[in-house]
């Protein structure tokens, strides 16, 4: 498992296509977020859902990459910030 602190750069929806047709913007599932990292930027694409759709621009983020079974998982989460308080 290697987990990796990033700044969220950009939240953008990825194209996605359907039996060959590029889905409508409103029809898509998935949400894509480019983070800087200290080995650069990653682009990382996963199926929108109730936690990832939270987080937005210039937000810091944990990066979480594992193999399981021989596949690859990537999760990000949104890092808590004590500086509100």
């Amino acid at each position: 498992m290697i987990k990796t602190i990033g700044k969220v750069m950009e939240v953008y929806i990825p194209e996605q296509y359907q039996n060959g047709a590029l889905l409508d913007i409103m029809n898509r599932t998935k949400i894509g977020f480019k983070v800087m990292t200290d080995t650069g930027i990653k682009d990382i694409v996963l199926e929108a859902d109730e936690l990832n759709a939270q987080i937005m621009k210039n937000d810091a983020v944990l990066i979480i990459e594992q193999d399981i079974s021989g596949q690859h998982f990537i999760d990000i989460e949104l890092v808590e910030d004590d500086s509100d308080e």
